[in-house]
Formats: structure tokens, C-alpha cells, sequence
């Protein structure tokens, strides 16, 4: 092989890898219109789920059963699930932020209402 053969394919090789770092930089961006669209998208679901669950799980609405005997709970109309929780009664630790709690005490009276 000649001086200029060898200069030529190290001159050959130095380019390629220059290109192969500068091309590295040029990753292609997602346009901000994508990312706005997405960002209000994930806002729009987030809206209708706390608006789902409102629905469902009006505990600060109820705060005024507080006192009251436990029979009044069967005259409320509610979207979700309802769990009513006796004194000493162990529950299950799973989270439900569509379900209604109400906790009872030994008179029969709620003491609480809280969502989960």
C-alpha cells in the first residue's frame, strides 16, 4: 500500500466518524403542537376521572349525616359503592376513590364519611 492510499482511507475513516457523532445530535424533536395536544389530553382525562369520582363519592356533600342514625344512609341515592363500617370491624386495605365509607359507632350513629 502507498503513503496516499493509507492517508486516504484514514481521511475516509476520521469523516465517517465524524458525521456518526454530529449526526447523533440530530434526533428528531416532536413538534410542540404533539406535545400540547397531549398535555391536554391527559388534563381532559384527569378532569372527567375527579368528575366521575365526585359523582360517585360525595363525602364532603355528606358531612352533614355526621350524628345522624345509621337508617338514613338507606334514603340517600349514591352513584358508587357504598361501605358501611361498624365499630371493631376490620376492612379490606384496597382503595376505591368511587366508593362511599361511612363509619358507625356502637350507638348506630355515623361518626365519619370519607371517600376510598
Amino acid at each position: 500500500m502507498t503513503f496516499s492510499n493509507t492517508l486516504s482511507k484514514r481521511a475516509f475513516g476520521a469523516s465517517v466518524l465524524a458525521a456518526a457523532f454530529l449526526l447523533q445530535g440530530c434526533e428528531p424533536a416532536v413538534p410542540e403542537y404533539f406535545q400540547e395536544v397531549d398535555v391536554v389530553a391527559t388534563q381532559q382525562a384527569a378532569t372527567t376521572q375527579d368528575r366521575i369520582t365526585t359523582l360517585a363519592c360525595n363525602a364532603t356533600t355528606l358531612q352533614w349525616m355526621v350524628g345522624q342514625p345509621q337508617a338514613v344512609i338507606a334514603g340517600i341515592e349514591l352513584a358508587g359503592p357504598v361501605r358501611i363500617i361498624g365499630p371493631n370491624q376490620s376492612v379490606t386495605a384496597d382503595v376505591d376513590r368511587t366508593r362511599t365509607n361511612f363509619y358507625i359507632d356502637v350507638a348506630g350513629r355515623i361518626t365519619r364519611v370519607t371517600c376510598g
